[in-house]
């Protein structure tokens, strides 16, 4: 387990150089428990870095147009999101393809939220039938959840899906963070608007909001900012990962450690 080492405070934190600085311009990324780094450059490549920088791997995508998800929850089944083509690609640790979901053809009409689950198969959240599924890449759907029209109480229009520590967070901007079971079972919602995406670590969920990093402990139900080294813009993306903060901002890349 990584452990946080973050001091909680509410100053106003001093300006600090990068201590590393990926040389390409990034349009997304992710981090991995073991510390690597993911990029989806300007030109749709997947990059592929050790903890110290150095690129290991590169997958030059040219068939699928645009990714607009990396999830590197499972570092040997990256998941690769194309939402135009309702398409998941999934890459082995070297970056070479390792399996395929075309979700039209396995009967989702629309989805938005995918997330990797941690034996390969494939969280997805169905908008059509308010159901939270978990598919391998034949299309068999392996849990289905309970209706969330009918446990919720409204429609969700969910932009973001993650698996840890055998709970699965399904986040909606308007609603909040859904809390599942490792069954697809709905348990509570968690009031965080607003939100894009976010990270687990513990018993913490992390996430950006107007250029500051912030903590909700899952147990204690507090919501608190973190002290960091450096100022960020409001539309920055953060990620933390054992004893670093990346900062992705106006297309360049840079880790602080922390």
């Amino acid at each position: 387990m990584a452990v946080l080492l973050f001091c909680f405070a509410t100053t106003i934190p001093c300006l600090a150089q990068p201590d590393l600085v990926i040389p390409v311009k990034v349009k997304n990324f992710t981090t991995d428990n073991l510390g690597n780094i993911y990029t989806l450059t300007t030109n749709n490549q997947v990059v592929k870095y050790n903890p110290d920088g150095k690129e290991q791997f590169r997958y030059p995508n040219r068939t699928l147009g645009e990714a607009t998800l990396l999830d590197a929850t499972n570092p040997f089944h990256l998941l690769l999101f194309f939402a135009q083509h309702q398409t998941v690609l999934t890459l082995d640790r070297t970056l070479n393809v390792s399996g395929q979901f075309n979700l039209m053809q396995m009967g989702f009409q629309r989805a938005d939220a995918v997330g990797m689950a941690s034996d390969g198969a494939l969280w997805v959240y169905d908008e059509a039938s308010f159901l939270l599924k978990k598919i391998k890449a034949d299309g068999t759907v392996v849990v289905q959840g309970n209706d969330l029209s009918l446990s919720v109480g409204q429609s969700l229009h969910p932009n973001f899906l993650l698996e840890r520590e055998q709970t699965v967070f399904v986040n909606d901007p308007a609603v909040g963070v859904l809390v599942f079971d490792i069954f697809g079972q709905y348990r509570k919602s968690i009031p965080l608007l607003g939100l894009t995406e976010f990270q687990v670590i513990e018993d913490q969920l992390i996430y950006g909001k107007d250029g500051q990093l912030w903590s909700f402990h899952l147990t204690a139900l507090l919501e608190r900012p973190f002290t960091l080294p450096f100022e960020v813009k409001p539309s920055c993306k953060m990620r933390v990962v054992n004893g670093w903060v990346f900062v992705l901002e106006d297309g360049l890349l840079t880790g602080h450690r922390i």
